[in-house]
C-alpha cells in the first residue's frame, strides 16, 4: 500500500515541479507540452491518493481494485495522447510558425 501512496505522491510532486518549470521556458509550444504533462501528473496523482483514501476507509464500492485498472487505463490513454502531441503535432506547429514568419517577411507591413 505504501508503494502506491508514494508513487501517487511522486506524480503530484512531478506535476507541481513541471508547473513551476514551465514558467521559465521561453518557447510557447514547449510550454504547452509541459503544461499537458503537468496536468497528467497532478490529476492522476490526486485521483490515486483519493482512491487510496477510499481503500483505507473501506468504502464499499469505490474502494474496489478494478478502479485501479480504470485509473491505469486512463493514465495510459491520456499519456499516449500527450506523447503523440509532443512527437507528432509539436514539430508541425514549429514548422508552420517558421513558414509563416518566412512568408510574412515578404508581405507588406502596416504603417
Amino acid at each position: 500500500m505504501w508503494v502506491w501512496v508514494l508513487s501517487f505522491l511522486l506524480l503530484v510532486l512531478a506535476g507541481l515541479i513541471l508547473k513551476i518549470w514551465r514558467q521559465y521556458k521561453p518557447d510557447r509550444e514547449m510550454k504547452e507540452a509541459i503544461r499537458r504533462f503537468a496536468n497528467i501528473g497532478l490529476t492522476m496523482g490526486v485521483l490515486g491518493l483519493f482512491w487510496m483514501f477510499l481503500r483505507q476507509e473501506r468504502v464499499p464500492f469505490l474502494a474496489w481494485r478494478f478502479w485501479l485498472w480504470f485509473w491505469l487505463l486512463g493514465l495510459v490513454w491520456w499519456l499516449s495522447a500527450v506523447v503523440r502531441y509532443t512527437i507528432v503535432r509539436l514539430p508541425e506547429i514549429k514548422r508552420e510558425k517558421v513558414d509563416r514568419e518566412t512568408r510574412d517577411r515578404y508581405l507588406p507591413k502596416r504603417k
